[in-house]
């Protein structure tokens, strides 16, 4: 049973962090991209962080049913983005932390 949900986390993320992440959203949630545009009609970049977080957040969610571990979810995938974004952490160990926090998710789950 944990081995097919965490198939599914794992395949929702793809899905994710990948492909419904437009260049505009990775553009946007960067801290240091966006800051001279805060007041036009994009608004500031923690609105696109915190959209982009939150659509992880229902993959979890969905996947396995549990509303608590989504808002988890949501905070982690948020914090690590903004690590990244800060240099402090790389494309690859952002991603592997991604991939450890849906193990994580699964084992709380059961």
């Amino acid at each position: 049973m944990w081995q097919e949900q965490l198939f599914y986390l794992v395949a929702a993320h793809a899905l994710t962090d990948y492909a419904l992440q437009s260049d505009f959203m990775s553009n946007r949630k960067r801290p240091s991209m966006s800051r001279h545009t805060q007041q036009d009609e994009y608004g500031p970049w923690w609105w696109w962080m915190g959209a982009h977080s939150l659509i992880n957040g229902l993959g979890v969610a969905v996947v396995l049913s549990n509303w608590q571990l989504g808002i988890a979810e949501t905070v982690v995938h948020g914090l690590l983005d903004i690590a990244k974004c800060h240099g402090k952490l790389t494309t690859k160990q952002d991603q592997a932390l991604h991939l450890l926090s849906k193990f994580l998710w699964v084992c709380l789950a059961q």
